[in-house]
């Protein structure tokens, strides 16, 4: 028995959540590994069919739709016009492919036209993007965090033989061997505020401000929005469908999203009794914003787990004032100059002023002709072919954060690639009694 297992088009769109096709497959196929690669709008995912069977080279399946091999982007497909997704596994269920089916191979079945009455369908979905699972508990309170810092100041103290470990631990709290001194935001220093006896903030001493919660700022409740609409119907003759969709998907992460428009079209046509044509066409342009974020240091995620709750988001001045922007406007962010933690970085900045874009144009085709023999021969004849533009643009600004040294950065990487594949296969299927015989 061949490893093979069956999506329906049900299960697909029945998850309103995933705008790809790999992504609406998690959690349904017994035996596959899927992973998000990044998280992002429109993100794909990380598939693997037999575990991960390579070092260095792709591990991803091999795209099959409607019996064509897939070379494009996996985000341009539209869920909703998939009929069946069946994923093959074993050798001989790929072995037709090749080494192409090395990693396994996944059949993309899109939806055909009916016999009957023409149907009109017409859907919209709305959701709302947010995190339901809270994040990573972190010390919040910054009075509790620089009492650790003066703990541990403390105990280098006592380790290093001071002969006042506390007065070391005051003195060295703000200063070259502990916390930049301009990330003092309360109106006490030294002695005068840390309580030795507690190893607290002393009573009565104030903040100059309250530093920002970053995931206030970095992070939203968002929208996504997706319609699609679509035409089938046919006689015993011919059979059409047609379809339009759209998609809008606005990320967590603020200023990050992923648009899709695409329009399918399947025409079948049954000649005479012995040849059967069938024409496919679909395009889409998909565009993915991400914000310029990355996925180390200059990540929201990373920065909102692992910050101290004492860094402020805007640059302070010496009495705790922001800083105008003269060149953005509002208020300068604070890069961190001097920050022993992510210095000369600030994620929410640069998802604000920095860019990373994805254009794409997608269309493919495919006609096949499909000449019946006996009930028991048949021959298939397939030609497909796909193009694709795409556009990515990069920009960090010029004025704060890590390109600024070098007057900003740009990088622009226009593609077009193309492809076409053509496919004659010969198949016989008869069943004798209990037992079934196919050869191609």
């Amino acid at each position: 028995a061949n490893a093979i297992s069956q999506v329906s088009s049900e299960e697909l769109t029945g998850t309103t959540v995933q705008s790809t096709v790999d992504g609406a497959m998690y959690g349904k196929v017994a035996g596959a590994n899927l992973s998000a690669n990044g998280g992002s709008p429109g993100g794909g995912m990380s598939v693997k069919l037999r575990g991960i069977n390579s070092i260095s080279g792709s591990g991803q399946p091999l795209y099959v739709v409607d019996g064509v091999p897939y070379d494009g982007s996996i985000n341009a497909i539209n869920p909703n016009d998939i009929e069946s997704t069946t994923i093959l596994k074993d050798a001989t269920a790929t072995a037709i492919y090749g080494s192409r089916g090395a990693n396994g191979v996944i059949l993309i079945t899109t939806k055909a036209g009916t016999t009957g009455q023409s149907v009109i369908e017409a859907d919209v979905k709305r959701g709302v993007n947010m995190s339901l699972i809270p994040r990573y508990s972190t010390i919040k309170s910054p009075e509790q965090y620089i009492g650790l810092c003066w703990e541990a100041m403390y105990n280098k103290g006592v380790a290093l033989g001071s002969a006042s470990p506390e007065t070391y631990a005051n003195d060295n709290l703000f200063g070259a061997s502990g916390i930049d001194p301009k990330y003092n935001l309360w109106n006490a220093t030294g002695g005068n505020l840390i309580d030795p006896a507690t190893r607290t903030v002393r009573n009565g001493v104030t903040r100059k401000y309250n530093p920002e919660n970053w995931e206030d700022f970095g992070f939203q409740n968002s929208s996504r929005t997706e319609a699609n609409l679509s035409f089938r119907g046919g006689s015993e003759k011919m059979k059409y469908y047609t379809s339009f969709g759209y998609l809008d998907d606005i990320g967590y992460i603020i200023n990050s999203n992923f648009k899709r428009y695409s329009v399918n079209m399947n025409l079948q046509n049954i000649i005479r009794s012995w040849l059967t044509t069938n024409m496919k066409l679909n395009f889409a342009g998909t565009e993915t914003n991400n914000n310029g974020q990355s996925s180390d240091s200059g990540s929201i995620f990373w920065f909102v787990d692992n910050l101290p709750s004492i860094f402020p988001l805007y640059l302070r001045d010496s009495s705790g004032n922001m800083v105008p922007d003269p060149i953005f406007g509002g208020n300068q962010y604070d890069y961190g100059v001097g920050r022993e933690f992510g210095a000369l970085t600030n994620p929410i900045a640069d998802a604000h002023y920095d860019k990373s874009n994805t254009k794409r144009y997608q269309g493919t085709g495919n006609f096949s002709a499909n000449i019946k023999f006996t009930e028991s021969l048949r021959l298939e004849n397939t030609i497909g072919g796909q193009f694709s533009s795409g556009k990515y643009i990069s920009l960090n600004n010029p004025f704060y954060g890590s390109a600024a040294s070098q007057g900003g950065y740009v990088y622009r990487s226009d593609t077009q690639v193309s492809s076409y594949n053509v496919l004659n296969l010969l198949r016989f299927k008869k069943t004798f009694s209990n037992h079934n015989l196919e050869a191609l």
